[in-house]
């Protein structure tokens, strides 16, 4: 079996890895069977290097089959580096995409471009721990290498040659978002990160456990909140959206950064700090958020409601069926927004679990999600320790976490692309856990 090593630290590493992956598929020069976790490590390093070079790296493995020989393999993969926009560089400067061949069952070659098994697995836990995880009978055919797997210790202390660690990201399935609110009153996290130096503590936090995005609020919009006005909403949010962009550059992963309002004045604020998504919970209804949208090319979850902040005495009529009264109104409002202009892979759509819903209809349309794969979009859901979860536990707030990464582990084995959580360590243990149970092969 064959595999591939990719790595890349620069811009953005999850997305160049993606990309790296489509690609290779769409070339036909492989098919990819499975995928390893993703595991992050120092830059290798000559001595003259420039501190510009000095930037982490993301790492992972891909199992294959291949009908090529493994030179015709190595110029089909270095076609794709180019596609990426690799450029030739010096040889340690970091770099968008590398691709390198690291086995293939048990065959051997030394030749000057081209060596099979990769010459520096025994040095690299970044490329031979990956390789492991999608065969863990491999054996190397020269050398026994027990001894130094057990020198190098856990995946994920962060010990071993180069720092090496598994992440708790994966580059297929379910991702995690990250809540960070930045406001006194949210139901099971007010006042904990008003002050900027919790808030990026937090946000650091939050990303390495697993999130991919971080979604930043200023506004309550839990049942009985007071409305907060444009300007205070943007004072919350000014200063941490003002440093994360920079602050993140330093982290194994570089967050996509959302913005929690239903006001258009505070999210045109934050677009020209660099975010990439617009989370509005009253569905955009203010058509000014949708021109937004248009100008700015990011994305926008339209979450179903009725009324912010929730109340609990207006709720959905029991008929016709809540899924399909949601359905039809997330139609309605796709086609409102894509008639001015948004593009239809900027959308994706909230259910909006707690929002007009009984605790019992919160309940059905998470039993029923893949009734919204009809809408042809991405989805979010958004169930962390919401009040819902009173039909099984009598817990408060922060206390619902096992309930809600319960939740997880079943949505993420139903493909639902977001969830929109608290506890990303939690959430992201479940998440990967139903992806490696899946009957899919690649994960």
């Amino acid at each position: 079996m064959l595999i591939l090593g990719l790595g890349s630290n620069l811009i953005d590493s999850v997305n160049n890895l993606r990309r790296a992956v489509q690609l290779l598929q769409k070339s036909h020069a492989v098919t990819v069977v499975k995928i390893s976790p993703v595991y992050s490590s120092s830059a290798l390093l000559p001595a003259y290097a420039p501190l510009a070079w000095d930037k982490p790296y993301l790492n992972l493995a891909l199992r294959c089959q291949s009908s090529l020989t493994p030179t015709e393999l190595l110029a089909a993969v270095k076609q794709v580096e180019k596609q990426l926009g690799r450029q030739e560089s010096q040889r340690w400067a970091p770099r968008i995409i590398d691709i390198d061949i690291l086995a293939w069952g048990d065959y051997q070659t030394n030749q000057a471009m081209l060596q099979i098994p990769h010459p520096e697995l025994e040095k690299r836990p970044f490329a031979l721990w990956p390789l492991l995880d999608l065969l863990p009978e491999w054996q190397h055919p020269q050398r026994d290498l027990s001894d130094l797997l057990g020198r190098w210790g856990s995946r994920f202390s962060g010990q071993a040659p180069f720092n090496t660690r598994q992440l708790p990201h994966r580059l297929l399935g379910t991702q995690l978002v990250g809540i960070l609110n930045v406001t006194p009153d949210s139901f099971s996290d007010g006042g904990q990160f008003l002050e900027l130096p919790e808030a990026l503590a937090q946000a650091e936090k939050l990303v390495l456990e697993g999130a991919e995005i971080l979604d930043i609020g200023a506004e309550s919009t839990r049942p009985g909140a007071k409305p907060v006005s444009p300007e205070d909403e943007w004072c919350r949010l000014a200063p941490i959206l003002s440093v994360l962009k920079d602050s993140s550059v330093r982290w194994p992963i570089k967050p996509k950064l959302s913005i929690d309002t239903r006001h258009y004045q505070v999210a045109e604020k934050a677009l020209e700090l660099g975010i990439d998504w617009i989370n509005d919970v009253s569905g955009f209804a203010d058509s000014r958020m949708g021109e937004l949208a248009v100008k700015n090319a990011v994305k926008c979850v339209v979450m179903h409601n009725l009324g912010v902040p929730a109340d609990k005495n207006k709720v959905l009529s029991s008929d016709p069926n809540i899924c399909q009264q949601i359905f039809e109104w997330a139609k309605q409002r796709f086609k409102q927004l894509i008639a001015a202009g948004v593009a239809p892979e900027q959308l994706i759509f909230d259910i909006g679990i707690g929002f007009g819903k009984t605790a019992q209809q919160s309940a059905s349309l998470l039993k029923n999600i893949n009734y919204f794969r009809g809408l042809d979009c991405q989805l979010l859901v958004g169930h962390s320790r919401k009040s819902f979860l009173n039909l099984v536990t009598d817990k408060l707030g922060v206390e619902r976490d096992i309930e809600t990464a319960l939740l997880s582990y079943q949505l993420a084995a139903h493909h639902v692309d977001y969830l929109r959580v608290h506890n990303v360590e939690l959430n992201a243990r479940a998440v990967n856990m139903a992806a490696q149970w899946m009957k899919e092969s690649i994960i």
